[in-house]
This record gives C-alpha cells, structure tokens and sequence, in this order.
C-alpha cells in the first residue's frame, strides 16, 4: 500500500506550485528547527550540496531514499508556508520508501496542522501509510475511516485503494470490500472498473492467505457477499486447483451479474504466475538433497528426506524431477556440494544444521542455486541464488509481534528461558513489537534447573515492589495491611517463550494466582506437551503453529491423511518435520522454475519469499480449549 503510491506523482508535490505564499510562524519555524534536528541524527546525507527539488527527486530515483528525505525537510526548513508542507510530505513519502516508517512519523508529527486541503488529505493518507508501515493497522483503519471521499477522482481512488488494503490487515474484511466497490463506482473507463476489481480479488486472497478468516454469512449486500465469497473461491483454488471452475460456476449461480464474474475465470483459473525478485530462473538438472542421515540428527533428517520425497512422488511421473540425496553425516559439506555438481544437480536443498548451513553458503561452487534447511546468522549476506527456509521458533515469535500491535496490545510482558534459545525467541519479539510502535514493559528469564519461575514472574509482574510498598507502609502506621497481589498496571499482553513444557505448566497457575490471568498470555508452541493431557494447565493461552499441526479439513489435511503410513510411527509431533521437508520440495520447484505466484500454500504455513532470499512463514492461530488446541481468529 504504501509502496504502490511512493513514486507516483501527486499534487502535492513542490514542483507543481508556482508560487509560495504567506510567512512562517513563530511556532511553525520552532517545529521545522526541531525537524532539522530529527534529520541530522539519521545519517550522512549522500546527495550533500544545496538543496533543491530537483536534486531530491533524482536521489529518490536512484533509490537513495535517505539523502532525498533529508534534502526535502531541508527545503521544508528553508521555505515559507505553504510550500514547506508540500516538501515535509515530500519528505515522508522518502522515509516511507526508504522503509523508515519512524522517520516519516516524525517528519508528519512536526506539521500536524494546517495547510490546504489538498494537503490536508495527503497528510492523513500519509499518516495511515505510516501506521500501516508499523503495523500498526488498528490505528490506520481508525484513521482512514475518518477521512471523507474528496471531489478530486485521483484523491477518491487512492482513498479508496488505501482503505482497501489497510481494512484488510486489520481484520476488516467488509470495509475492504465496500471500499474497493467505492473505487470501482468512481472509475470512468472499463480498464480503470477491471483494475479495481482485480486488485480487491487479489487482495482478498492474500488476506486470506496470510490466515484472515472470512465469514461471508457476516455480509447483508449481496455484492458485498459475493466478493467474499469469490476470495475464499480463489484462495481455495490457490491451495487445489481441482474443482475450482465448478467453484466459479456455482458462484456465478449464486450471484448474477456480479462484476468479479467479468475476471474471476481469467484471474483464478488462469492467474499470471510471476516469481518475486530474486527468485532463480528456470533450471536444468536433478535436485540434489543435502541431509544428515547419519548422527545425532538422523531421526529428524529421515523424516525431513521422507517428506520431501513424498512431495516430489506427486509431480506428474513424465516431468518429474531426479533427487539425488547426499549424506552430510558422512560427507562433509565441501565434498556433497563438489560431488552434487559434478553429477549433474543444478538445484541444491539443504543442508540442515546451523553450523552445515553457514559452510554451504560459504563454500557452494559458483553460484549454484541452493535452499538452505536453517537460517544463516543475521548479519551474513546471503548471495545471489541463495534461499533460507527454516522451522525457526522466531517466526512465531515475530507473527505474534505483529498480531498484539495490529490488537494494540502493545506493551508487553515477555518471559523467556535462559540460554542462547531464548535471547534469539525473545529478542526476535521485541525487534518485531517495537517495529510496529509497541514496547516491552517487563522481562523476565527462567531457569527450569534452578525452579526460579515463581521469583522470575512476582519481579516482572511488579508484585515484588507492590509487596515492598506494603511493607513500608506497615512500618509506617504500624498496621497490619491486608495484600492482594495485582501486576503491574501497563501491561496489554504476556508472551511467553519455551521449550520445556513442564515449564510452561508451571507459569499459566503462576499467572492466574497474582491476578494476571485475564491479561493475554501468547506462548511459543514448543511448549506443548504432546500429551493433551498435559495441557490442561495452559487453558486459554494462545500461540500459533503449522497448518499441519492445526487444519482438520482441507487439502493440508488431506495430505497428512494420505501420508500417514510414511510418519506415523515417530508420533504426530515430529512429523511436523515431514511437513518440514514436504514444502522443502514445493519450495524447490518454485525457485527452480521462476514461475509460481507467492505467496505458496503449505503444510508449514503460507509461504512468502522476502527479497533477501528468506522464506517467511505465516502460521494458524489457535488457543488452548480444554486441554486440547483450537482454531480461532485472534482478530475477533
């Protein structure tokens, strides 16, 4: 959303003015000062030298987002009202496309009033693209609602679009549709209507592929309903194509004259794949699988092996692909990537652990196109034609992030174990929670061998310094007071990392007795006991997990079902790593052949492709309900 309207041209812009007109205030001059200030703390300006628009829109051009954002709040600063306005919005459509959402808070905080109306309007468009950028959705579909439909059709149709996109990421999905109904009823030419409706179906499936769940029964319009029903028709065809032009006829039944009827066959039946930047290009040669079938991580790579061949056994027979599988246990990883090419791979999955993992980016010939089975460190470059694809609790951890900003639940208790484990859980929350504009009110580390959580929990909670106040007061007056233990009063949300399931028993009945059981309480799904049994002291918490682990009808349950003789055995808990290797081989193909639309509908999630290289996996909600797990919506 916001990407889609940084490098268009608006009316706003400095070089459409042809005069300027009025003074600055005193109080508007002490705002830009303070501007001028913010900037200089961003960094050395590249395009150095006296400022101009045309200098600052040729920085934007060259992508140096940063140099061209300050230059503009330099000319925010040097000139008169109202174009120092024009240049300050200048300014935050630069950090927003620098992907510096707090900078452009910043710049729009220093000139929250006044202005033209035209000007007005792109300040609260900018202002919701901020929020969005932050994750921050709750507050930008608060916003946007507020904004009224302006005379001017280009102003109307970004409204209208903005709306559209944000609605939907804050769990919206009915206002989206009105929204984008409002942008197809302001259209005047028939590519300008089909542009429209492409975009809401588009959008709509991607909602619903990131995990939004739709509910047409909720829709009283007819055309409203119809539209949501046509993006669960076109997510589901995503998932199993088979059966989704029945789908569409029976639609088309259901709802005549419907205008998603005049795209739905050419956009579902036959989407335009395209594969996102940095995804490889069509590849010649068998796949060469890169496991550690021998050791200590046997277990867990036979039955990532087991996955992946299953996955590839679906291709049809006359185009399938050869796998060659190499062991790492035996093999260094130096001699499986030199033999892998040498007899004929052009694509390489794995290796698997972290240590194996580093080795192949560092040591793969040329540029071999490789998906890594882990992630490599954070601060290592990945290369061209290298991808990352892990089970990693981080992803959680950040996904869970995001759903308390969008809730605005954003400060947060974290509670994590002690160990290199937990420093990665948690810090990958709190750099996602901050991101959004949340903040962690209080942390605390266990260590399950020294039976601190109780301690651990009574000083992150406050209820310490609430018993010590107490204490002194007694002191004071002498008398005897009752305490009822209450935690600390800002805090929204708890997560709770773990791995230990005897841990995460133990801190549920902790939270309830110091009278933090209604806050809500997120957890890490490795804290699971795999006996149900023993989840019964996790009542309510929430946390989410794969598809596989989840879906009880479907195609990934189908899936499971037709695959279970290959798992069974090792228990329905490890075979999240068959899961792990099935859409290893999805994945595979949809890199080596440049052709598959993202996101990729999983076992393990929905699969994105960020354009580093890393696969991003967007997970199930579910809560625990008597002892057991349970699908719900967390935006409801």
């Amino acid at each position: 959303m916001p990407r889609q309207t940084q490098t268009a041209q608006h009316d706003h812009h400095p070089r459409h003015r042809q005069t300027a007109s009025g003074r600055l205030g005193l109080a508007a001059a002490s705002l830009l000062a303070l501007l001028v200030l913010g900037a200089c703390t961003t960094g050395p300006v590249d395009g150095t030298g006296p400022a101009s628009a045309d200098r600052a829109e040729r920085l934007e051009k060259q992508g140096n987002f940063t140099a061209a954002a300050q230059m503009y709040e330099r000319l925010a600063a040097q000139n008169p009202a109202p174009d120092n306005l024009d240049f300050a919005l200048a300014a935050a459509h630069a950090w927003l496309a620098g992907n510096r959402p707090d900078d452009a808070q910043r710049t729009l905080d220093a000139f929250n009033a006044g202005g033209t109306p035209a000007q007005a309007f792109e300040r609260e468009l900018l202002r919701a693209e901020t929020a969005t950028a932050r994750g921050q959705y709750a507050a930008a579909w608060r916003d946007l609602s507020a904004v009224a439909e302006p005379a001017n059709p280009a102003q109307a149709t970004r409204l209208f679009r903005t709306r559209q996109d944000v609605a939907l990421r804050a769990g919206q999905p009915l206002e989206a549709v009105r929204a984008g109904i409002a942008r197809e009823r302001i259209a005047t030419t028939d590519a300008n209507r089909n542009s429209a409706r492409r975009d809401l179906l588009s959008d709509l499936r991607g909602a619903i592929d990131r995990g939004l769940r739709i509910d047409p029964a909720a829709a009283r319009e007819p055309l409203v309903r119809g539209w949501l029903e046509i993006g669960q028709i076109a997510a589901s065809a995503g998932r199993s194509p088979m059966g989704a032009e029945a789908a569409i006829d029976r639609w088309r039944t259901r709802f005549p004259g419907h205008p998603a009827a005049t795209i739905a066959y050419a956009e579902i039946i036959a989407p335009a794949s395209r594969a996102p930047a940095g995804a490889a290009t069509a590849a010649t040669g068998s796949i060469a699988l890169l496991l550690p079938l021998s050791g200590s991580n046997a277990a867990v790579a036979q039955l990532i092996r087991d996955g992946f061949l299953a996955s590839m056994s679906r291709q049809p027979e006359a185009t399938r692909t050869a796998v060659q599988v190499y062991d790492t246990g035996t093999l260094s990883v130096s001699a499986a990537l030199q033999t892998a090419q040498s007899e004929g791979a052009g694509f390489v999955v794995g290796p698997l652990t972290r240590e194996q993992v580093q080795q192949a980016a560092e040591q793969r010939p040329g540029v071999l196109p490789m998906l890594l089975l882990n992630n490599l460190a954070a601060d290592a470059f990945p290369g061209a034609q290298l991808f990352q694809y892990a089970l990693a609790p981080e992803d959680e951890a950040r996904q869970i992030a995001r759903q308390l900003n969008a809730a605005g639940q954003q400060r947060a208790l974290v509670l994590a174990p002690t160990g290199e484990w937990g420093t990665r859980v948690a810090t990958a929350f709190a750099d996602e929670l901050v991101r959004g504009g949340g903040r962690v009110a209080a942390q605390g580390n266990y260590d399950l061998a020294r039976n601190d959580i109780t301690a651990v929990i009574t000083a992150a909670l406050g209820v310490d310094a609430a018993r010590a106040r107490q204490r002194r007061l007694q002191q004071i007056t002498g008398l005897s007071l009752v305490h009822e233990p209450k935690p600390r009063a800002d805090i929204d949300a708890i997560f709770v990392a773990g791995y230990q399931s005897l841990a995460m028993r133990q801190i549920n009945p902790q939270l309830r007795f110091f009278n933090a059981g209604g806050v809500p309480t997120y957890i890490t799904q490795d804290g699971l006991d795999p006996d149900e049994r023993g989840n019964r002291d996790l009542e309510g918490m929430r946390f989410v997990d794969l598809p596989w682990m989840l879906e009880p009808t479907g195609p990934v349950a189908d899936t499971r079902s037709a695959t279970e003789s290959a798992w069974s055995a090792r228990g329905k808990r490890q075979s999240r790593y068959f899961a792990f290797g099935y859409d290893a081989a999805t994945l595979a193909l949809a890199l080596r052949s440049g052709q598959n639309a993202w996101p990729v509908p999983g076992m393990t999630g929905r699969l994105a492709l960020t354009p580093e290289g890393r696969v991003e996996r967007n997970l199930d909600w579910a809560r625990i309900k008597d002892g057991a797990p349970e699908l719900f919506d967390p935006l409801r």
